[in-house]
C-alpha cells in the first residue's frame, strides 16, 4: 500500500465494513499487527471467518471461528484451554487430562471448576443451591442447614470484586506495547464500535502434534497491569459491555517451572495495557511434537443462563482460587459475554510438560532393574524405538499409549528398587484431537515420570520431538525439512556422553525421508548439542539434530527427526548414539559385528544372464586374488576386524571338469560325473512334500563315493585347495554333491547327495580346513526345507542346520529375526532342523561382470542407472543390516567371483581391479567403518548356527539384571546377574563401558574385540551372580 513503513512494522485501519476494524488491511479483508520482523502478533479475518494470533516465527496459537459454531484455545498438547459454544450451549476450559476447569451452562443448570489432585471447588446452581470449596490443605463441608449462608457469603465476595472491576471508565483506550526496540500499539475508542462479525464464533487451532509448554503464576492484585510474554503481545478488544465472567486462578511457585513464566493480574483501570517484558521468551508450537507456549483471554456468547449462581442478564462474575502443586501452574481466564463480541488478548502460559521440584534427588544406595521402558503411541513407533534394541539383546518392556490415556505402570516396587533403567518416549505420545494435537499424557503422570528419573538416576531420550523451550532450543528457518531433493546431512557432532557407543564424529548421513525440525540452542546452560543437520533447503548454517538436557537433576537426550530404523541406515546408525546414553553403556546384551559372505556353487560351471550361451566357471587366479584383497582389507577395517569369504561346495562339478568333455584320459573310474534322472517339473516354491513320496532321481548304480583323489586332483581348482595356507585363508561348507533341487526328492536322493559331497570334501582335505563347517549345508537353490524326507536325512547324516532365504518369510522366525527356525512336522514335514536366516542381495548367481549384474537388475528388479548405482543401494540396505546387528549370512555365487580379467573400478577410497563380490563388501565394510569404529568378524557356518541358537536359549532363560547405586548415588558398583531359569545353558552376556569386573556366585569370562566395549560372559550356576565393576561407573 502507498506511503506504508519498509519491513512491515505498520497499523492501518480499515473500517470497511460495520463489522469490523482491519490493521493492515490487504484488500480488507484481514488485521495484521506486527511488532517486528519475527515477532509478531497477526490478527487475520480473512471473509470475516477466522482470527490468528501468532506469537513468533512460526510459533502461534490460532482462533479460528470458521463455522462460527465455537471457540477453541489451545495452550498446549494436553494441557490446553478450550471453549466450545456450539449453539451456544456450553463452555468448557481444561488445563491438562484431569487438571481441569470446566464451565458447562447448559441450560444454566450448573457449573464445575477442577484443579488438579483433587484439590478444587465446584459451584452447583441449578437452582442456586450450593457452593462447596476443597482446599489444598483445608476441606470445607458445607452442611444443608448453613448451605444457602454459605454460598451467599461467598458471592457477596465475589459480586463485589466484579463491581469494582467493572466500575472503569467506559471510554477507556486499549493500548499494546512490545519490545520498545520494535514496537506498535494501537488505541481504539470503545465509542467506535471495534467488532467482528456477530455471527460469527472463535476457534483455536494448531498445527499437528504440538507440544505445547511454558508456566504461569497469576494473581488477582485489581491494580496490577498485565505482563505476558514477547512473542505473544497485543491487545485487541471487540464491543466492550459488561458480562458474566467465570474465572480460575492457578498460583504456583514461577521459579520451579522449566520454561519462561510470567504473572498476569487484572487491571480495572480505565486504560487496560498489555506490556511486554523484552526478557521474558516463550513460543508456541505448530509442528508435530511441539513444544510451546501462548493463551488467550476470550469472551463468547451463552446462553441466557449461562452464569454461575448468579442472574445472567446483570453485570456480574463469580470466581473461584485454588492452590496447586507449585510444579503445575496453569491459569486461564474466560468471559462469558451477552454481547455478539469475541475479545481476544493474550493472558497467561500454560505448562505441558511441568518441572519437577529441585528438592527431589537421588535415592542414597538405589537399585534398578536393567530394563527400558518404551512409551509409544503404536506398534510401529514401538519397534521404532526397539529395534536397536533387540538387535544388542537388552531387556525392554512396550506400552502403548491411546489417546484415551493410561494408568502409568508402577515405575518402582519400593522406595529404592526402580524397575525401569531408562525411558524411552516416541513421536511425544501426541494425538490430533480434532485440530489441536496433545500429550495422552497428564501433567502428573509427566511428573510422576521426571521424579522417577530424579530419585533413580535414571535418563530419557525423547524421539521424533518438536524444538522447544523444554529442550533449551527453537526451530530453526521456517518450519520442518525436506521435501524431496532436499539434503540436510545428519551427523554426530559430540560423542562425549556415550564413548561406548563407539561412533564416529562428522560422519554424515541422509535425511531424505526423515521429516524432521532443525533446532538452534537457546538455553546452553541446560542444553548441548550432540548432533547436528548440515545446511540445506532454507537453512543456511549448521543447526542441531540431537541435544541432551541436564535439567533440574535429570537428563534426557532428544532428537529433532522422524524415526524409522526399520529402514532407514541413518536412524539404524544414530540409534546407538541414544542407547549407549540411556544405559550409561551397561546393560545385558552385547554388540557383534559380523559380515559373512557365502559363495554358494563352487566346483561347477554357471550359465550367464548375459552374455546368452556363455559360461564361467572359478579359477585358481581369482581364488588367489580374493586371498590378497581378504589381507589388504582386514588390514584396513578396525582393529579386531577378521573378514573371511565362505566358500559352498559342489563336489559333482570337480569331477565332472575332469571327465567332460572326453573322459578323463584314465584319471578317473568311474569315467564320468552323476547325472540326475528327469523326474517331472519342479513343484511350486514351498511345496510341503508328503513323507515318503516322490521318485529317486539319482540312478542306481550310484550307491557310494568311489573316485580316487588322483581322479579328483585332475581339477586345477581342487589342486588348489592343497596348499593349507589357500584353503585356511577360506570358511567351507557343504553345499551337496549335484546340485539336484530337493523339494520333491526322495529320502534316498537326499541322503546321496549329503554322503557324496561329504566323502568328496574328506578325500581332498577341504574337511581337514581350519573354517570347515562338519554340521552345516547350504541347500542347493535353497530347496527341501518343507520335505520331511530330506530333512530326515540330513540329520541321519550329521547335518543339523541350514541356511534359509529371508525372501521368504516361511522360512524365517515369527517371533524374533535373530532367532533360528526350528523345523516342525506340520510346516517342513520333520522336526528339529536349525534354519538359519540369509539375506539375498543385487549380486545375481547367473552374472560374472557387472555389465551382466546392472543388465538383469534392471530386468528384474527395477533398477535404474549403472553399477555405482546398484552398489549405491546395495549400500543403503545392506549397511542398515549390519547397524541393525543382524549375523544373518549373504548369498553369493561362484560367478560373481571372477577377478582375474575384471577392470579397474574405484569403490570408496579403493580404485583397483575387483570381482563384484570385491566391490559389494568393499561398499558395505567401507560404510560401516565409516561411520563406526566397530571390528568386523565372520563366523564360519556352524558358528553362525551356534551364535544364534545361543541368542535364542539366552532369550527363553529370561535373564535379567539389576544394578546397585552407591550410598550417594554417584555411580554404580555392581550388577546382580539371574535368570527366569537359573540353569541356563549359555553365560549372560553384561556390556560394561571399559574396565573389568569380578563375580561371585557365578563364573565369568571377559571378550573383548579391537576398541569395543568389554562384555563379561557371566555363567550362572543355578542361583544369581553379583558382578563387581572395576572401576565403578559413575552417574
Amino acid at each position: 500500500m502507498p506511503g506504508l513503513p519498509e519491513g512491515g512494522h505498520y497499523i492501518v485501519v480499515d473500517a470497511s465494513s460495520s463489522h469490523y476494524v482491519a490493521l493492515d488491511a490487504s484488500s480488507g479483508h484481514y488485521i495484521v499487527v506486527d511488532a517486528s520482523s519475527s515477532h509478531y502478533v497477526a490478527l487475520d479475518a480473512s471473509s470475516g471467518h477466522y482470527v490468528v494470533l501468532d506469537a513468533s516465527s512460526g510459533h502461534y496459537v490460532a482462533l479460528d471461528a470458521s463455522s462460527g459454531h465455537y471457540v477453541v484455545l489451545d495452550a498446549s498438547s494436553s494441557h490446553y484451554v478450550a471453549l466450545d459454544a456450539s449453539s451456544g450451549h456450553y463452555v468448557v476450559l481444561d488445563a491438562s487430562s484431569g487438571h481441569y476447569v470446566a464451565l458447562d451452562a447448559s441450560s444454566g443448570h450448573y457449573v464445575v471448576l477442577d484443579a488438579p489432585f483433587g484439590h478444587y471447588v465446584i459451584l452447583d446452581a441449578p437452582f442456586g443451591h450450593y457452593i462447596i470449596p476443597f482446599g489444598l490443605f483445608l476441606v470445607v463441608f458445607v452442611s444443608p442447614s448453613n448451605l444457602l449462608d454459605f454460598v451467599t457469603l461467598c458471592l457477596d465476595v465475589v459480586i463485589s470484586f466484579l463491581g469494582h472491576l467493572l466500575s472503569s471508565d467506559p471510554t477507556g483506550s486499549i493500548s499494546a506495547s512490545v519490545d520498545p526496540h520494535t514496537s506498535a500499539s494501537a488505541s481504539v475508542d470503545p465509542s467506535t464500535s471495534v467488532s467482528v462479525n456477530p455471527t460469527l464464533s472463535a476457534s483455536a487451532s494448531v498445527e499437528p502434534t504440538p507440544s505445547l509448554s511454558t508456566s504461569l503464576s497469576a494473581s488477582g492484585n485489581p491494580s496490577a497491569s498485565t505482563l505476558v510474554d514477547p512473542s505473544a503481545s497485543a491487545a485487541t478488544s471487540v464491543e466492550p459491555s459488561a458480562s458474566v465472567s467465570v474465572s480460575a486462578t492457578v498460583s504456583g511457585d514461577p521459579t520451579s517451572s522449566a520454561s519462561s513464566s510470567a504473572s498476569a493480574s487484572v487491571n480495572p483501570s480505565p486504560s487496560t495495557s498489555v506490556s511486554v517484558a523484552p526478557s521474558v521468551s516463550a513460543s508456541s508450537s505448530v509442528e508435530p511434537s511441539a513444544s510451546a507456549s501462548a493463551s488467550v483471554s476470550v469472551s463468547v456468547e451463552p446462553t441466557p443462563s449461562a452464569s454461575a449462581a448468579v442472574n445472567p442478564s446483570a453485570s456480574a462474575s463469580a470466581s473461584a482460587f485454588s492452590s496447586v502443586n507449585p510444579t503445575v501452574s496453569p491459569s486461564v481466564s474466560s468471559s462469558v459475554s451477552p454481547s455478539p463480541s469475541v475479545s481476544i488478548v493474550p493472558s497467561s502460559t500454560i505448562s505441558q510438560v511441568p518441572s519437577t521440584s529441585a528438592s527431589v534427588g537421588p535415592i542414597s544406595g538405589a537399585t534398578v532393574q536393567a530394563k527400558l521402558l518404551i512409551l509409544a503411541r503404536d506398534e510401529y513407533s514401538a519397534e521404532s524405538g526397539y529395534h536397536g534394541l533387540l538387535g544388542y539383546g537388552i531387556p525392554f518392556e512396550t506400552i502403548l499409549v491411546p489417546q484415551t490415556g493410561i494408568q502409568l505402570p508402577s515405575l518402582n516396587s519400593t522406595a529404592s528398587h526402580g524397575l525401569y533403567s531408562g525411558i524411552i518416549v516416541m513421536d511425544a505420545l501426541a494425538y490430533d484431537d480434532a485440530g489441536i494435537w496433545g500429550s495422552a499424557l497428564t501433567v502428573a503422570q509427566w511428573d510422576t515420570i521426571h521424579t522417577y528419573q530424579k530419585q533413580f538416576n535414571v535418563r530419557m531420550v525423547r524421539i521424533n520431538e518438536y524444538p522447544g523451550p523444554d529442550f533449551g532450543v527453537a526451530i530453526s528457518g521456517s518450519g520442518g525439512c525436506c521435501g524431496a531433493g532436499v539434503e540436510q546431512l545428519m551427523s554426530l557432532s559430540d560423542v562425549s556422553d556415550f564413548p561406548s557407543a563407539n561412533l564416529k564424529i562428522g560422519a554424515t548421513v541422509s535425511s531424505q525421508g526423515l521429516w524432521h525440525y532443525p533446532a538452534v540452542v537457546t538455553d546452553p546452560l541446560t542444553t548441548k548439542v550432540v548432533a547436528t543437520f548440515a545446511p540445506g533447503g532454507d537453512v543456511s548454517g549448521e543447526t542441531a539434530a540431537a541435544v541432551i538436557n541436564k535439567i533440574d537433576g535429570r537428563e534426557q537426550f532428544v532428537w529433532f527427526s522422524s524415526w524409522a530404523p526399520q529402514w532407514s541406515l541413518s536412524c539404524a546408525y544414530l540409534q546407538h548414539a541414544h542407547i549407549h546414553w540411556v544405559t550409561r553403556g551397561l546393560f545385558l546384551g552385547k554388540r557383534k559385528t559380523h559380515l559373512n559372505a557365502q559363495i554358494d556353487d563352487v566346483e561347477l560351471p554357471t550359465d550367464m544372464y548375459y552374455p546368452t550361451g556363455t559360461t564361467f566357471r572359478l579359477r585358481p587366479a581369482d581364488l588367489d586374488g580374493h586371498v590378497a584383497w581378504m589381507a589388504d582389507l582386514n588390514s584396513r577395517l578396525p582393529s579386531g576386524s577378521d573378514f573371511r569369504l565362505e566358500l559352498a561346495h559342489n563336489g559333482n562339478g570337480d569331477i565332472s571338469e575332469v571327465v567332460e568333455p572326453n573322459g578323463s584320459g584314465g584319471l578317473c573310474t568311474p569315467d564320468t560325473a552323476v547325472y540326475t534322472d528327469d523326474v517331472g517339473p519342479d513343484p511350486p516354491l514351498e511345496f510341503v512334500k508328503p513323507l515318503g513320496t516322490g521318485t529317486d532321481a539319482w540312478p542306481s548304480e550310484w550307491v557310494a563315493y568311489n573316485w580316487t583323489l588322483t581322479c579328483a586332483l585332475g581339477d586345477d581348482l581342487t589342486a588348489w585347495y592343497q596348499n593349507p595356507s589357500n584353503r585356511d585363508a577360506y570358511a567351507h561348507v557343504s553345499h551337496t554333491f549335484t546340485h539336484y533341487e530337493l523339494n520333491n526328492a526322495t529320502y534316498h536322493d537326499a541322503a546321496r547327495e549329503i554322503q557324496f559331497n561329504q566323502a568328496w570334501l574328506q578325500q581332498v582335505g577341504i574337511a581337514n580346513g581350519a573354517r570347515f563347517s562338519t554340521h552345516g549345508l547350504i541347500p542347493p537353490a535353497i530347496t527341501g526345507l518343507h520335505n520331511g524326507d530330506v530333512i530326515q536325512a540330513w540329520l541321519d547324516n550329521g547335518i543339523t542346520h541350514v541356511v534359509g532365504d529371508n525372501t521368504r518369510p516361511l522360512l524365517r522366525n515369527g517371533q524374533s529375526p535373530y532367532w533360528p527356525l526350528i523345523s516342525n512336522v506340520a510346516d517342513n514335514g520333520y522336526d528339529g532342523l536349525v534354519i538359519i536366516p540369509r539375506w539375498a542381495t543385487n549380486i545375481y548367481y547367473n552374472c560374472d561382470t557387472f555389465e551382466c549384474d546392472v543388465a538383469e537388475w534392471i530386468a528384474i528388479s527395477s533398477g535404474s542407472g549403472d553399477y555405482t548405482n546398484l552398489l549405491d543401494n546395495a549400500r543403503a540396505t545392506n549397511t542398515a543390516y549390519m547397524l541393525s546387528l543382524y549375523s544373518d549370512p549373504y548369498m553369493f555365487h561362484q560367478a560373481n567371483m571372477r577377478y582375474e580379467d575384471m577392470p579397474t573400478i574405484t569403490i570408496g577410497s579403493q580404485t583397483s581391479k575387483m570381482s563384484m563380490v570385491m566391490a559389494w563388501i568393499e561398499t558395505i565394510a567401507q560404510e560401516v567403518s565409516r561411520l563406526t569404529n566397530w571390528p568386523i568378524t565372520s563366523l564360519k557356518h556352524d558358528d553362525i548356527a551356534q551364535y544364534f541358537l545361543d541368542r535364542m536359549a539366552l532369550d527363553q532363560c529370561e535373564p535379567s539384571v539389576s544394578y546397585t547405586l552407591s550410598d550417594d548415588g554417584t555411580a554404580i558398583t555392581h550388577v546382580v546377574v539371574t535368570a527366569a531359569d537359573q540353569a541356563c545353558s549359555v553365560p549372560v552376556p553384561i556390556t560394561i563401558p571399559s574396565g573389568s569386573a569380578t563375580a561371585a556366585g557365578g563364573s565369568i569370562a571377559s571378550d573383548q574385540v579391537g576398541s569395543e566395549p568389554p562384555i563379561q560372559w557371566v555363567t550362572l550356576n543355578g542361583g544369581a551372580a553379583t558382578v563387581t565393576l572395576n572401576p565403578p561407573i559413575s552417574i
